[in-house]
């Protein structure tokens, strides 16, 4: 320009758009992994939601540092919660639980009696990656965390204490196959009645958020009155043939040496790879438009060659 100072100004917008791209396509996965399952494919739902922790985990491990690292001006407080390292990170994390819900979900519409013990585990895995989620965001991103909806954070409670109750589910249902400890079994289905029932205070780290109350969650009130009704039937039922046949004793306290331990996370995760492409310029070299006279008589010989061919 006309201006003495050598200052120029610095424009982050590309880098930005480029950002919001690679978002926009893992919140789009995401998307397309959320009608997948309401349509009952699951499998398909499961590699999409696979493929938007990959694009999260590369946005927060990989193209987001290096734009800080290249000396970005612009603060994680400007941007959008998503295009932020530690919240994508924590998204990534979540992805892969839902995947691993929809691995799950694979199983159970199988024919026959699925694997109860492995069914047990991987649901302890998803609420294990629940746990994790929150408490990177909670430490990590904790000022990105305050920015997102409560609904979205109440929906999370809500499905950390739903895979708790699962688990216990299906690992009490893996021990009565067994056709063992019948009263383990009673004692560890009736603990998982216990995290179906509605949370005495929001303070309470055991139950259900209330779902009447929440917005949210009201679309899920009639299947969770359903699992209520059908793990309550099993238990009177499993109560009632041990009080009639098999007599074992049912622990007031299911022992710590017979719980699960530690679950299953399958950890599914597609890798995202982002093509290396070469700069588009956005101005001519300094020398670009300057020309040589043998080029200018080369130029002026084929347009005569061209006349005479005419």
């Amino acid at each position: 320009g006309v201006e003495m100072s050598t200052k120029y100004f610095k424009s982050e917008a590309i880098m930005m758009d480029l950002t919001m791209c690679i978002v926009c396509e893992g919140l789009g996965k995401a998307g397309v992994a959320t009608e997948s399952s309401i349509a009952g494919e699951f499998a398909a739902a499961s590699r999409e939601y696979a493929a938007a922790a990959g694009i999260f985990q590369f946005l927060g491990d990989d193209h987001l540092p290096k734009w800080v690292a290249r000396g970005s001006r612009t603060g994680e407080d400007d941007l959008p919660v998503e295009c932020c390292a530690d919240t994508a990170k924590g998204l990534s994390i979540l992805f892969q639980a839902n995947a691993q819900q929809m691995a799950v979900a694979t199983v159970l519409i199988k024919p026959g009696t699925p694997n109860y013990s492995l069914l047990a585990k991987l649901c302890l895995g998803i609420q294990e990656q629940l746990d994790e989620f929150v408490c990177h965001m909670r430490e990590a991103a904790f000022t990105q965390m305050a920015r997102i909806e409560k609904d979205f954070f109440i929906l999370v409670t809500f499905q950390i204490s739903l895979q708790q109750a699962l688990s216990l589910y299906f690992y009490a249902r893996s021990l009565w196959e067994q056709q063992s400890e019948y009263g383990l079994a009673i004692a560890i289905l009736s603990e998982a009645t216990v995290h179906l029932r509605t949370r005495d205070s929001v303070t309470s780290s055991i139950g259900m958020p209330d779902v009447g109350k929440n917005p949210a969650l009201k679309a899920l009130s009639n299947d969770l009155n359903d699992l209520r009704q059908h793990m309550g039937k099993l238990l009177h039922l499993w109560e009632k043939d041990n009080s009639a046949v098999y007599f074992d004793s049912v622990p007031q306290k299911v022992p710590a040496d017979k719980k699960l331990e530690k679950g299953i996370c399958m950890n599914k995760v597609e890798k995202y790879h982002f093509a290396d492409v070469d700069p588009v310029l956005l101005s001519l070299p300094e020398d670009a438009l300057k020309r040589s006279d043998s080029d200018l008589a080369r130029e002026l010989q084929e347009k005569l060659n061209q006349g005479f061919d005419d």
